[in-house]
């Protein structure tokens, strides 16, 4: 007979791990259902994946389903949230209704299990970046006692889904303050397109049923009367070979890495990767377990392509600070291109006897001209680019990611500053020149030397 523990707390434990129906009533009413939708898949495979945290040493983090209202987001969190428990009016899905604080005690019921945040729209803009962090670090704030002494932080691991009609980034900065989301909470929320392309929302295969909605009815209705028992399974398997769990794991990790993470991706890039592969593990295994009802290969395959809809949205392999950088110069030109941009040379207004006319530009970042092969290139004052057009950013390192990319003209002597005569200045003056390819989608050509 097992060791019998006893949990002592000074309240009721609020949790939704309870049990109805049948292991086989929930793999023929829910799981196989799942079987040819790529975000329903992953959605189950992140629930059974979150107990293989603890044997392989795998850091916590979450996928967040992104998209419209009435796409069937809610849907994948109920799905998802059956592999571990239901009941009551909400079932296992919890809301992101909550401060920092009030989710601290939530995380921690859920530890070592899927914990799913329903409706993102509803938290604070200001805690949202937050949650993010403290989800994915899985401890909570260091808290004094009554007399003092430092109290125990919560601590916890978990795999946690998320929805809402907003992603993280655009949560954090709708307070309208420039706040911007970090390259590191991007990587612990990964924001998935909800959408999965097929004309259904977030279904791709509805299994005779007339419509996504009626689809999705079902869903939610099956998975309100079997839950709580496929975890329940795997757990047992996981316990019978818990020394095989690493290297089962890794191996499938490996072979998903191999397989789909482009091999000149950033560390970034590469932990999501890594995130998706112990998802595709725990589906696969759950698959080998005869826990959930699908052919090998289906959660690998999921994964897979979600990872490749998150990689198009995200627009690269390279560093999210560096796709930033270029972003914010390329909003500032599009904002102000005419307006703050000084026009020079021909492309300045002249009257009927070839004189240049006067300009009156307010709030001048620089100057504009044509280049030799026709194109407009920007110069950008040292102050404007420092305060305006890097403002939040380390300029100087801005100025490397659109050196390397072929965005800006460099001097003679490699620096990024290049001296140019500009109207109304004496002397030659130091000036940051953006060559008109960072407006368009091709692919930089070699930067045009400074002419003068």
């Amino acid at each position: 007979m097992g060791e019998r523990f006893i949990l002592q707390t000074n309240g009721a434990v609020d949790h939704a791990l309870r049990e109805r129906g049948t292991l086989e009533g929930w793999q023929e009413h829910v799981g196989r259902y799942a079987a040819g939708n790529s975000r329903l898949v992953l959605a189950l495979s992140t629930a059974l994946a979150a107990p293989l945290l603890y044997p392989t040493g795998e850091e916590s983090g979450g996928f967040h389903f992104r998209g419209p209202s009435s796409t069937g987001k809610s849907t994948a969190l109920v799905v998802a949230g059956s592999v571990w428990g239901g009941g009551g009016i909400r079932g296992y899905v919890r809301t992101w209704r909550a401060t920092s604080n009030g989710l601290e005690g939530v995380a921690a019921m859920h530890c070592d299990c899927l914990l799913c945040l329903d409706e993102m729209g509803q938290v604070d803009g200001r805690d949202a970046g937050q949650i993010a962090y403290m989800l994915a670090n899985g401890v909570g704030k260091a808290r004094a006692g009554r007399s003092g002494e430092a109290r125990p932080a919560a601590e916890w691991r978990l795999l946690f889904l998320s929805s809402g009609e907003l992603s993280l980034a655009d949560k954090i900065a709708e307070d309208g303050r420039g706040r911007k989301v970090a390259a590191g909470q991007q990587v612990r929320i990964v924001d998935i397109p909800a959408d999965a392309g097929a004309g259904l929302g977030l279904f791709e295969n509805l299994h005779g049923f007339p419509s996504a909605d009626a689809f999705a009815r079902h869903l939610k209705m099956a998975s309100s009367e079997h839950y709580g028992h496929p975890s329940r399974a795997f757990l047992r398997t996981l316990v019978d070979a818990f020394d095989d769990i690493a290297p089962v794991v890794k191996g499938y990790v490996d072979e998903f890495l191999a397989e789909n993470c482009p091999a000149d991706a950033d560390g970034q890039v590469s932990r999501v990767a890594a995130r998706f592969a112990l998802v595709a593990a725990g589906g696969e295994m759950a698959t080998a377990a005869a826990v959930l009802p699908w052919e090998a290969g289906e959660a690998t395959r999921a994964a897979a392509r979600c990872f490749r809809d998150w990689l198009a949205v995200r627009g690269g392999v390279e560093p999210a600070e560096e796709s930033e950088a270029i972003a914010a110069v390329r909003r500032f030109i599009e904002l102000h291109g005419n307006s703050r941009f000084e026009a020079m040379g021909d492309l300045a207004a002249h009257d009927g006897y070839g004189d240049a006319l006067a300009q009156r530009v307010v709030n001048r970042a620089g100057f504009r001209r044509r280049a030799r092969a026709g194109e407009i290139e920007y110069l950008v004052l040292p102050e404007a680019w420092r305060t305006e057009v890097c403002a939040g950013l380390d300029a100087a390192a801005v100025a490397g990611v659109l050196a390397r990319r072929g965005y800006l003209v460099t001097g003679g002597d490699g620096k990024p500053q290049v001296k140019t005569r500009l109207p109304n200045f004496a002397s030659p003056v130091r000036c940051y020149i953006i060559s008109a390819n960072i407006l368009g989608d091709a692919e930089p050509a070699a930067p045009e030397r400074d002419f003068g």
